[in-house]
């Protein structure tokens, strides 16, 4: 089938233009490059979500039920959608894997991209873990090929799942965009300066090490803040977060207006990045593209995603390392810091090339 006229549905979303989290900004830079690229498009969305069925080229579809309050429905719903009017579908997540079996009347090309290990995730319970580890054997069995974020989620399922090396798996990253924004009246909204604070953002859970990071900041005399931007929830994480009276540590909540979240960000003097579950993660690579100086979780996502150049702690002891050794830093090495930040981004880690690697592997499937 010629590209062209060739329909591609993603479906896993809450939809867009992006107002949540990482799967919808790829959604929507995914799905607006590929039809600049002539390609048929449709994002299938939240209830009520959107109030124009078009954005860019791309055509939006509403479910009747959302994926916050209805998860399940809204995978088979968007599923069934995407089977009868689709070509191809890019499925992001493995909650819809439950479904793929209705695939075998439709014979329609499923790519799942699997995000990171789920089942990982602290947050869960043990059954709920198992529910997910058998959708990740689900969408590994019966999707037309799989994408996996970073090389070592692709070496993790190709050892889960000796089986995949005879079928199609492909390692297709996030991106971001290069930011220069800076106002500094939105900085004073939350009395804050330049180089004044280390920024985390991040969901406030338990795999995040926001705990780690508090505690190897306290462990600092330091007179700049700790910002951390993350919606709070009454669980007992979040009450021990709060718990502390340091009053250099800053909880700004949510913060969901993107322009005010970018000034943050490039503003900050360093990032910290505490996520230990998961492959490319995508406010990692924001703040790259922010040249941000990283001070990151020592696991082998974070590495690969930052080469290994930047600095990394396992322990709120060498947290605390790592910070005084930024605040050390000689000028000149902090230029030389967010300038690999920024290559990383302007280099690999874009927009254009992913979604050119998407074009590629879309194309030979149809």
């Amino acid at each position: 089938m010629n590209t062209k006229n060739a329909h591609v549905a993603i479906i896993g979303t809450r939809g867009i233009p992006a107002k949540y989290g990482g799967f919808e900004t790829f959604a929507e830079e995914l799905s607006i490059r590929l039809v600049k690229k002539g390609m048929k498009v449709s994002v299938l969305c939240d209830k009520y979500s959107v109030s124009d069925p078009l954005l860019k080229g791309v055509n939006l579809i509403m479910m009747p039920v959302t994926k916050t309050t209805s998860p399940i429905r809204y995978y088979f719903y968007s599923l069934l959608y995407a089977l009868r009017h689709a070509d191809i579908i890019i499925v992001t997540g493995t909650g819809g894997a439950f479904f793929y079996p209705i695939n075998l009347i439709f014979r329609k090309i499923i790519l799942t991209n699997t995000d990171g290990v789920e089942f990982r995730r602290d947050k869960w319970s043990y059954l709920t873990k198992r529910l997910i580890k058998f959708s990740e054997y689900l969408s590994v069995k019966l999707s037309t090929a799989i994408i996996a974020d970073s090389a070592e989620i692709k070496q993790y399922l190709l050892q889960a799942y000796p089986t995949l090396k005879k079928k199609n798996i492909y390692k297709i990253e996030y991106g971001a965009h290069e930011n220069s924004s800076y106002d500094i009246e939105i900085l004073k909204k939350y009395s804050l300066s330049k180089d004044s604070y280390f920024l985390v953002v991040a969901r406030l859970v338990e795999e995040n090490n926001i705990h780690l990071i508090i505690q190897g900041f306290q462990n600092t005399k330091t007179n700049k803040k700790l910002v951390i931007v993350g919606g709070f929830s009454n669980d007992s994480y979040c009450k021990s977060l709060n718990s502390n009276e340091d009053d250099r540590i800053l909880f700004l909540g949510g913060i969901y207006d993107k322009e005010e979240l970018m000034v943050i960000r490039y503003a900050c003097f360093a990032y910290m990045h505490g996520h230990s579950v998961g492959g490319t993660n995508p406010s990692l690579l924001e703040a790259l593209g922010s040249k941000n100086i990283i001070i990151a979780h020592d696991n082998v996502y974070n590495k690969e995603v930052t080469q290994g150049k930047m600095f990394y702690f396992r322990d709120f002891y060498e947290c605390s390392e790592r910070i005084n050794q930024v605040l050390k830093m000689e000028l000149q090495m902090r230029v030389s810091k967010k300038n690999f930040s920024l290559s990383l981004i302007n280099g690999y880690y874009n927009w254009d090339n992913i979604t050119q690697k998407y074009f590629k592997t879309l194309k030979k499937h149809l």
